[in-house]
């Protein structure tokens, strides 16, 4: 199974709701696609050593973090629970948020084989400081895959806050989930929920 069956992912006008702080004038598309280039080849050359998958994931997970917007896309996620939480509440939800995503997905990318190469193939500047950066991963055999990347700068550099991958993107699929979760059991309940989750991943 490759890569993009594999991500838990969601339709791309969700993100237009994680709209919200106008970004810095400054960025641009040039920080952009510097942006996703240094991440896209740090990728690769992860997955193209010959190390176990455990010590690929760990190195994935290093990269999730620093390109990641995690409290903007964990925000989204949760929905109208955000509003509702107490400030303890969002800041744990956020920690364990952060790990679950961060160790499924850097465990599934580590898993990922026979890739030889990244590159941006399209730009598109979304307005209001976002970009959508299209990149291809090549393998040696097979076509390759489709991967759009929205990014923005909100104060402190380039992050991601949306993955789209063969037409399908990162959130609203979770965000169903995730919202079903606290609509039944309260954040607290969806708190444990990824706790569980995220220490069941080996």
């Amino acid at each position: 199974m490759t890569l993009s069956r594999r991500f838990l992912l969601l339709a791309p006008a969700g993100l237009a709701l994680l709209s919200g702080t106008p970004s810095p004038a400054h960025a641009s598309a040039e920080s952009a696609r510097a942006f996703v280039t240094e991440l896209g080849k740090e990728t690769v050359a992860v997955l193209q050593r010959s190390d176990p998958p455990p010590q690929k994931a760990a190195k994935m997970a290093e990269i999730l973090r620093r390109g990641f917007d995690f409290q903007t896309i964990g925000r989204f996620v949760l929905g109208r629970y955000w509003n509702t939480a107490s400030p303890q509440q969002r800041e744990e939800y956020l920690k364990v948020f952060t790990e679950f995503v961060t160790k499924s997905y850097s465990r599934r990318i580590a898993e990922e084989a026979n890739v030889n190469g990244f590159n941006i193939t399209n730009l598109r500047d979304l307005g209001e400081g976002d970009f959508l950066v299209q990149t291809a991963i090549t393998r040696p055999t097979g076509a390759p895959v489709s991967y759009e990347w929205r990014v923005r700068d909100s104060g402190g550099g380039m992050k991601i806050v949306d993955v789209v991958i063969e037409g399908v993107s990162l959130l609203v699929t979770q965000r169903s989930d995730f919202t079903s979760v606290a609509g039944q059991s309260g954040v607290d309940g969806l708190i444990t929920n990824l706790r569980d989750k995220a220490a069941a991943i080996k």
